[in-house]
């Protein structure tokens, strides 16, 4: 009956230490590049649809100009004018008539130049304002009164009574 020496116990069979240290080390290196591979795969994965510009929520506030009408609107009189118009007024009402004419053409020049420098105050503050018809990208359309003036086609985002233009 032969006996066969076990494959462990050859010595010329086992692996040196130190070749099983490197191929412990090729494996784990190995290993770690797997997973860093699968890592970067993901994160690129995730990043993907952000950057081609789908959202997975649609804005709510966006939208793009199609109207634009301007108009002239009048300021508003903070009294200064009045005052200024009615000292005015009152000053060359009084150089016109003798006695009771002077009264009344005093006070109905006061009267006059108050309202005449309510009026002009009001023209020097005019301003003009923007009618804007904006088509959200939900599909429905507002209609906002502005002081900014933005191009037809413009992007923009409406927040409250407010326009904002938002990157290209």
């Amino acid at each position: 009956m032969s006996v066969q020496p076990s494959r462990r116990s050859s010595p010329a069979v086992q692996a040196h230490p130190a070749r099983r240290a490197f191929r412990m080390v090729g494996w784990l290196i190995g290993l770690s590049l797997v997973v860093g591979g699968l890592t970067l795969g993901q994160r690129a994965h995730a990043v993907t649809p952000a950057a081609s510009g789908a959202s997975a929520t649609p804005c709510t506030t966006c939208g793009v100009v199609t109207n634009v009408q301007s108009y002239e609107v009048k300021g508003k009189g903070s009294g200064v004018g009045a005052v200024g118009g009615a000292v005015v007024g009152g000053l060359l009402g009084n150089q016109m008539g003798r006695g009771t004419g002077n009264t009344l053409m005093t006070v109905g020049g006061a009267v006059a130049g108050g309202f005449a420098g309510n009026e002009v105050e009001k023209h020097i503050k005019k301003h003009t304002v923007y009618k804007t018809t904006v088509k959200m990208d939900n599909g429905t359309t507002r209609e906002l009164t502005v002081s900014q003036q933005f191009a037809i086609g413009s992007k923009v985002n409406v927040n409250g009574k407010r326009i904002t233009a938002r990157a290209q």
